[in-house]
């Protein structure tokens, strides 16, 4: 959804929309409801829906809010993916007093909520409107029957996000080593929670909810996005708020796209609730981006009192500029409606035309021409520490801008929908989209999937007109034949025309006869005969402030010793390259997600760190090394980097790794020449055995023959002093009370070099009208709005609220000995008038477009229909039996064999070889496994799709007990094999038709380190 006020600066826009609002001029008003709410973390006895309710002693907060603020990053990420569990939940209440002036006598007002979780009950001045279960759809109100003008109107909402909780055995502690018997897996706690999910939607509670639960999204409850108030004339433009209103909102698409022309047609309903019939005019004029108009179209009819209509009109727009991740080229369509030659609503949609074909053999095509897509997927909550899910725009669009800044351009919204600020900044920065409704990792039934459903049509009508969705994710795992058609039967009908793609993570052949794309995981392919896009791959983990094994304070990462992803800093860079090359590098792979952008508390595996510790950048957004990797692959402009820092204890000898997009890259210390690195996946240079010394390193990094980037690091001094520097939004910082400013905390030594090595505490004080925030510590407890910090690498980031206040604001920070730093900034004042603002939340401006490059404008010569490619007959095989593999284990070089016999080597990584290979086995496929992987725990260890009539055999060392897996989806024979001097038994599994399966670990106590081999799989045809 746009609009209008978007393309007014802030301050443009209040004195625009004040002059307007004696009279209101007919045109639609569109009001910031953000500020000045009262709040109470708690459900008073009383009735807080009255309107008459003493609220006097409750807290004044704006929207975005959450109360989950500080109880986030603040305690241990717990084993076995159970994510942020001690978070407050329960029913809390929001309350608004806002007057609304006489002259909106006559006029329509509606309420927008952008999101709130988990369930939010809306009354206004008593009256219940609604209760919404979503928790990240838009949703909206029609105030008008009972609003009161001239006097104050109140506006009550109760968010209750009570939310699930792993079984948890209370004779052990959180951050012990789960069991199947402690914690079931996944799929046996989906089948638990279905059991318990009741029919009626009216009855299902807000911890019934499937994708309510930590393992998916950390439970933030409150009016975490922003609200809005529209007032337009009775005869109006349709709202795309389906739930509640029953409106569906303009419809722009593009068709007969070429570098010559584009059609474009608009769709546009028309409410007509004025007690008379009326004749009326619908004016579309499409701007270009220098506001020049490309297009106009008109069309009249008439509309009876009470009844609704939809114009529909079309045209052709000449040569046109197409938006595509390097030219993201926005079109402004503006829908005018007048009645008796007055203008009495209108409606502004910014919309880029473009072509998209996915193609199973060949990739991704945007405009005619081939794009590789590389990015990464991020929760919708778009977490941050001491701040929550609740941000102001700004900062969710500061999020995607280091995103681009490091060359991707796709998102994976996982798993519920994002909110419209982060796809309104994917349509400005160039950065495709994913796109989900709501999902945890599962189907779900009842009243569960009845919210799911309509969650997932309202998503749609709400978002379609946007350029960068390019599909429409269904869901995170499979669904029943009948939901996958219920899914796509909604998106037929509310988005026939956007050029979207449908699709599944870890589907079958049934999601699959609906589905347009696959999702795969960690480089696999469920379904060979689709397209496929790589939904999560790379999900190892490092926090930030461990640099390597050679690096102060803490020489490696001891405090892991024993966990499953104990990778440095170092050790994670170096990963990404083999992991992106490796697993969606292919030629008829069209690329896709790093799982996850930021650190995040959802889904925590690692008892060693408050955070899910898989982000290029870390809770606060400050880059980690692998960041600066990706940037080097996924960028097109020359790009080397030398992993790490030159700061080290005397003595130290170390591997020097540096990531290149070049084809050679030359390593100097002090000017001295070290040689040619060693070249291996494409990005990676290794040298091998280099002795430090103060003074510079730098690396040249060639291409042909001829250099094209360099890097050079050098040895930083003593610290010597504290170094603040303020990160503040468009127009500053606004007294709003709920805009933030960042500030950077850095240690430097005397030339002003940040220190990478510093370690320490540093204490802060602040004055001023402003809310102290803070930051956290990765690998520390209870680290979230305390007045002290360490840095980490020399650098930590905190954040400060403003409140309604404006006034200046001075932080001051002191570190033991160093030389301590101030910063002052001021807050501007906000005008809020009746419980509202003009001012509406602010995104950055961006550097107007230049004229398409002549390589683009050849490329759009060779524009082929938008949608998919034809489906090839029957499926792509990946082996023999097998059309599908995927592994998410640590060992890169894990793969597919094929033609299994005696004297071939079982793992990638022993010299053990098959003997006396049962006669049943000889022929089959075989997933050769690293036995070094043994005792990874992962629920989707390996993911696997073969074709009906086909049996997937499982030899699995009888010493360790059976994981649950194995026994709810295999039968034990009696076959054994032998492997190491060992019998290991073997379990089967008959697909009776095509299907996908996910095997687990080898052992459900991960606490188990020894003892056992690694399973092998095998494939073959069912007897």
């Amino acid at each position: 959804m746009s609009h209008s006020s978007r393309f007014l600066p802030p301050l443009a826009f209040l004195i625009f929309t004040l002059a307007a609002f004696p009279a209101l001029a007919g045109e639609r008003l569109i009001l910031n409801f953000n500020p000045d709410w009262k709040f109470v973390r708690a459900d008073p006895p009383g009735g807080a829906a009255a309107p008459d309710f003493d609220d006097h002693d409750w807290t004044v907060v704006s929207a975005p809010h959450t109360y989950n603020d500080t109880d986030t990053f603040d305690d241990w990420s717990l084993p076995g993916h159970r994510g942020e569990q001690n978070q407050w939940g329960g029913r809390t209440w929001y309350r608004k007093t806002f007057t609304l002036p006489e002259s909106f006598k006559g006029k329509k007002v509606f309420i927008e909520f952008q999101a709130v979780r988990q369930v939010a009950e809306v009354y206004l001045n008593g009256r219940l409107l609604g209760v919404s279960k979503t928790g990240f759809i838009p949703f909206g109100f029609d105030l008008t029957p009972y609003l009161r003008f001239g006097t104050p109107n109140v506006l009550a909402v109760m968010c209750d996000n009570r939310f699930m909780k792993d079984p948890m055995d209370p004779k052990l502690p959180p951050q012990a080593a789960t069991t199947d018997a402690t914690h079931p897996n996944l799929g046996q706690l989906s089948a638990k929670v279905n059991k318990s999910i009741p029919e009626d939607v009216d009855q299902i509670r807000a911890d019934q909810i499937p994708w309510n639960n930590p393992h998916w999204h950390p439970a933030h409850g409150g009016i975490y996005r922003n609200v809005r108030l529209y007032v337009t004339d009775p005869l109006h433009i349709s709202l795309p708020l389906y739930s509640f209103l029953q409106t569906a909102g303009p419809y722009v698409y593009a068709t007969d796209i070429s570098a010559g022309s584009a059609s474009l047609h608009v769709e546009v309903p028309i409410q007509n609730e004025r007690a008379a019939d009326a004749d009326v005019a619908l004016h579309v004029e499409v701007l270009d981006a220098d506001g020049k108009t490309v297009l106009a179209l008109d069309r009249g009819g008439h509309i009876a009192a009470g009844a609704h209509d939809e114009f529909d009109v079309a045209g052709d727009i000449p040569h046109p500029r197409l938006w595509e991740p390097d030219y993201p080229y926005l079109y402004r369509v503006v829908c005018s409606l007048r009645a008796s030659g007055e203008i009495v609503d209108s409606q502004e949609i910014p919309y880029g035309i473009r072509t998209v074909r996915w193609d199973a053999q060949t990739g991704f095509y945007i405009n005619g021409h081939h794009v590789k897509l590389h990015g990464w997927g991020q929760k919708p909550t778009d977490e941050w520490p001491g701040l929550g899910a609740a941000q102001p725009d700004w900062m969710h669009f500061y999020t995607l801008e280091l995103m681009k800044e490091a060359g991707g351009n796709w998102v994976r919204w996982g798993h519920c929908a994002s909110g419209e600020t982060m796809i309104e900044a994917g349509d400005r920065l160039g950065i495709m989209a994913e796109q989900p409704g709501l999902d945890g990792e599962s189907d779900t039934v009842g009243a569960a999937w009845k919210i799911r459903a309509a969650g997932w049509r309202d998503m749609i009508i709400y978002f379609r007109n946007h350029p960068s969705i390019m599909i429409w994710e269904g869901g995170n795992q499979k669904v029943t034949r009948e939901h996958a058609q219920e899914l796509r039967g909604i998106m037929d009908k509310y988005d026939p025309h956007g050029g979207r793609a449908y699709a599944h993570r870890r589907a079958d052949q049934v999601d699959a006869e609906y589905m347009d794309v696959g999702i795969g995981t960690e480089g696999g392919r469920e379904i060979g005969s689709l397209p496929v896009v790589e939904g999560e791959y790379d999900r190892e983990e490092s926090p930030r402030r461990v640099w390597d094994n050679y690096s102060p304070p803490n020489f490696g990462y001891p405090e892991a010793k024993g966990q499953t992803y104990d990778l440095t800093s170092e050790e994670y860079a170096v990963n990404e390259v083999g992991q992106y090359v490796r697993k969606i590098g292919a030629p008829n792979h069209c690329g896709g997600a790093n799982w996850i952008f930021s650190d995040s508390t959802s889904g925590g595996r690692d008892a060693a760190e408050v955070a899910r510790a898989g982000g290029e950048v870390d809770g606060v957004r400050l880059p980690k090394e692998a960041y600066y990797v990706c940037q080097t692959m996924f960028r097109a402009d020359p790009q080397v980097h030398i992993i790490g820092h030159w700061t080290y204890p005397a003595g130290t000898r170390k591997t020097v790794y540096v990531a290149s997009n070049g084809d050679d890259v030359e390593l100097f210390v002090n000017g001295k020449s070290l040689g040619h690195g060693k070249v291996s996946d494409r990005y990676l240079f290794t040298f091998p055995d280099v002795a430090w010394e103060p003074g510079e390193i730098k690396a040249v990094a060639s291409l042909g023959g001829k250099v094209i980037a360099s890097d050079a690091k050098h040895t930083v001094g003593p610290p010597v002093a504290l170094r603040l520097t303020p990160i503040l939004g468009p127009g500053g910082l606004r007294a709003n009370g709920s805009d933030v400013a960042l500030i950077d905390v850095e240690a430097v030594d005397a030339h002003g070099d940040r220190c990478p090595t510093f370690q320490q505490r540093v204490d802060f004080a602040t004055e001023g009208p402003g809310v102290w925030r803070g930051g956290y510590n990765s690998g520390k407890i209870h680290s979230i709005n305390n007045s002290y910090l360490d840095l980490e690498c020399g650098i930590n980031r905190v954040a400060i609220r403003s409140t309604l206040t404006a006034g200046a604001i001075t932080v001051r920070a002191r570190c033991a000995e160093l030389k301590a730093a101030s910063v002052t900034f001021r807050s501007a004042p906000v005008t809020v008038t009746g419980g509202y603002s003009a001012e509406m939340p602010a995104t950055p401006d961006l550097p107007p477009l230049l004229a398409p490059s002549a390589a683009l404008q050849s490329a759009w010569a060779d524009i082929g229909q938008t949608g998919s490619s034809s489906k090839p007959r029957g499926p792509v095989m990946l082996g023999r039996f097998t059309t599908s593999f995927s592994y998410s284990g640590p060992t890169g070089i894990v793969h597919l064999e094929q033609n299994a016999q005696n004297g071939k080597n079982i793992y990638v990584d022993r010299d053990y070889s098959f003997i006396d290979l049962p006669p049943e086995l000889a022929g089959a496929d075989w997933i050769q496994a690293a036995d070094a992987d043994a005792f990874y725990s992962a629920v989707d260890f390996i993911q696997i799709a073969v074709p009906a009539g086909t049996a997937v055999l499982a030899a699995h060392d009888d010493r360790l007990p059976p994981p649950a897996w194995l026994i709810s989806q295999f039968q034990p024979t009696s076959l054994s094999l032998m492997v190491n001097g060992h019998q290991m038994k073997i379990y089967q599994h008959r697909a009776e038709h095509e299907e996908s399966l996910t095997l687990g670990p080898n052992t459900d106590d991960p606490t188990v380190k020894t003892g056992g081999q690694m399973y092998v799989v095998f494939m073959r045809a069912s007897p």
